[in-house]
């Protein structure tokens, strides 16, 4: 059997994808248009897609990111509400029936995590990732193992509750925390003020609108660290890497917001890196994992 992993992070916009070695090196990397398996036969456009970038090759295994809630067994995507036609679907037994390949599959932002544990050497110990993007994602892993939890929906932190919060989240309640602590808001504000997406940590940081937004971010981030008393925590995501996110000073909300006078005295922050091709590298980690037991 082949030494490699053919790994793909399927986002609401975007497809990454290639194949990745057991030395997790990565050849043959692409991005491609999510909308090429939107549609009505999603999961059949999906498989089309898969057996076209394998060609001839016979990977060891086949990892699929997935911007889901993803259930305990991690065969069935339960909700995705940004890609049509993947509700409630065993994508692992579809995929391993027409293809015959195993399949692993996760949410996109734990193949995120696992890479950045990687590369920073983080297997022990209690380690949080924290990925503000569109939405809020968020990860919880004990001495290498994320959590799941009894549904499989473990560390969605996003979707707390906010008291005085009744907006209604793509999920369906009200009042989720990614509603304001994410690109979302920030697209909101921009849009507001008639900022400049693209330049608005460089040009507006100092507005109070942006300094809200980042104390906004820092409160369910501190939240989770209070609970939780990690080890190390990670912090990654599309909007810390625009130009001029102030990272010092979200570092001080977090600081500012989590119990004195620990676990606040006594954080350790790392970022993730950015880098289209993590998701892919991490989604071959995780494979590994599970297919070299």
């Amino acid at each position: 059997m082949s030494d490699f992993i053919f790994s793909m992070d399927i986002g609401g916009t975007n497809i990454r994808s290639g194949f990745v070695d057991e030395k997790f090196q990565l050849s043959d990397f692409e991005i491609s248009s999510v909308k090429q398996i939107f549609g009505d036969n999603t999961m059949e456009n999906l498989c089309e897609l898969i057996k076209h970038k394998i060609g001839t090759k016979k990977p060891k295994a086949i990892a699929l990111g997935f911007p889901s809630a993803i259930d305990k067994s991690r065969k069935v995507l339960l909700s995705t509400p940004n890609i049509k036609g993947l509700d409630n679907i065993n994508v692992v037994d579809y995929l391993e029936s027409k293809l015959n390949i195993p399949t692993i599959i996760d949410r996109d932002v734990n193949f995120l995590f696992e890479y950045d544990c990687y590369v920073n050497n983080l297997h022990d110990g209690m380690v949080l990732g924290f990925y503000i993007g569109t939405g809020l994602g968020n990860v919880i892993a004990v001495n290498g193992k994320i959590l799941y939890g009894k549904n499989g929906v473990a560390a969605e932190l996003g979707h707390i509750p906010t008291y005085g919060m009744k907006d209604i989240c793509t999920c369906g309640n009200e009042g989720c925390a990614e509603l304001f602590a994410s690109g979302k808001m920030l697209a909101e504000i921009v849009e507001k003020n008639n900022y400049d997406f693209k330049d608005v940590f460089v040009k507006n940081v100092n507005d109070k609108p942006v300094q809200e937004f980042i104390d906004m971010v820092s409160i369910p981030i501190a939240t989770e660290i209070t609970i939780l008393d990690p080890d190390y925590i990670i912090i990654g995501g599309g909007v810390t890497h625009m130009e001029g996110f102030p990272i010092k000073k979200l570092e001080e909300r977090i600081v500012y917001h989590t119990r004195k006078p620990f676990p606040a005295n006594n954080l350790s922050i790392m970022y993730s890196e950015q880098n289209q091709q993590n998701g892919v590298i991490g989604g071959a980690i995780a494979a590994f994992k599970k297919v070299n037991k």
